[in-house]
């Protein structure tokens, strides 16, 4: 076991456990070694783990440990806590976000042709979904929206582009 490199995929494997969110690049790059190539060790830390009960995704901008895909049926027979489900009008407004992104309420309203609650926003910041990016220097200042890295974690993606076929009919002008 001394292979440096066997090490570091044990150290990356740690990490990523030892983390509730995506261990980004960067930090894996601090803690195997500058002079690593984190994508190799991250495919050897993937094949290593291939068949378990957890599989290695990458999410936002770096990796994490998911539970496998093909044992969800399994997991939800003996686990009766489900996910908190949003609201209908709640994940309309969260894909309009995602979309056209930087986007501010009356601009969401304009879109949907009705009223946009505050407590539809209040709901999606409270669980870390959209954040504000300050004000939009038109009057009345209204303040900008967009996703946040805890949504493309949550919705299983690396990028918002993974999203353009579902996104596409909702971009455009307004």
């Amino acid at each position: 076991m001394d292979d440096p490199s066997c090490s570091r995929v044990r150290l990356a494997e740690a990490l990523l456990f030892r983390s509730g969110e995506p261990v980004s690049a960067i930090a894996l790059a601090q803690a195997l070694g500058r002079e690593v190539d984190v994508v190799e060790v991250m495919a050897r830390v993937a094949e290593r783990t291939r068949g378990l009960g957890f599989e290695l995704v990458a999410a936002g901008d770096g990796w994490m440990f998911r539970t496998a895909a093909d044992l969800s049926e399994a997991l939800a027979a003996v686990s009766p806590e489900r996910p908190q489900r949003l609201p209908r009008a709640v994940l309309e407004t969260l894909l309009l976000i995602a979309a056209r992104q930087p986007v501010t309420r009356p601009e969401i309203e304009s879109y949907r042709d009705a009223p946009l609650p505050q407590k539809t926003l209040t709901t999606l910041q409270e669980q870390g979904l959209i954040r504000c990016l300050g004000r939009k220097p038109v009057p009345g200042q209204p303040q900008l929206w967009a996703t946040t890295e805890r949504f493309l974690v949550l919705y299983g993606v690396r990028t918002l582009s993974e999203l353009d076929p579902l996104l596409d009919g909702l971009r455009g002008p307004l």
